[in-house]
């Protein structure tokens, strides 16, 4: 366990920082009080980042995945003046593409650091987390290119919600996995 000294650490910075943005998502519907939330989003936004750089200083997965936050945080804000239409979709497809590696680059070397510490349920539940998000990210790409054929937006909009549920799911049990991995590291 002692060569995850700095994983067990970043693994809790990055599980602090998911609840700390859901609530501030939550909060951003409040009038007022969503000035705070989006300034609250940001600052757990570089806790996340923070976290899995310092996991990444002994899983080699969290250090890729933080590279490609920092890419997908590029992207984010060239579709900032992309507006919409052809483009825009492009390069939402292209950020949930590297969303979904972030996650996989994540979950798959945290479960192969939790198998050498022989953590095996904590790393099944890494497993079942990049399943649920590959699946979660594959219907959402559909739907957003569905989405672009006129009367067919209508299904994809209820289509979306469905996958909007699926995703809060996929995102709770990452958490879960983060804490998990946390605590079996030590932190």
């Amino acid at each position: 366990m002692e060569k995850f000294t700095n994983a067990g650490p970043g693994l809790r910075k990055m599980f602090i920082a998911a609840v700390g943005t859901i609530i501030c998502s939550v909060l951003a519907i409040i009038p007022v009080i969503n000035i705070v939330a989006g300034i609250g989003s940001i600052v757990f936004g570089v806790l996340s980042m923070i976290g899995l750089f310092q996991a990444g200083k002994d899983i080699q997965g969290c250090m890729m995945a933080f590279y490609i936050t920092i890419a997908n945080i590029v992207l984010s804000i060239i579709r900032t003046f992309a507006g919409i239409g052809i483009l825009a979709t492009i390069l939402a497809i292209c950020s949930t593409v590297l969303a979904l590696l972030v996650t996989y680059f994540v979950c798959t070397s945290v479960s192969e650091a939790m198998n050498q510490v022989g953590a095996a349920a904590v790393a099944q539940k890494g497993h079942t987390v990049w399943l649920i998000n590959l699946v979660c990210s594959i219907v959402s790409v559909v739907i957003t290119l569905l989405a672009l054929i006129p009367i067919i937006n209508i299904i994809a909009a209820f289509a979306s919600i469905i996958v909007a549920i699926a995703s809060l799911v996929g995102t709770i049990l990452y958490m879960l996995f983060l804490n998990d991995s946390a605590k079996t590291l030590g932190a």
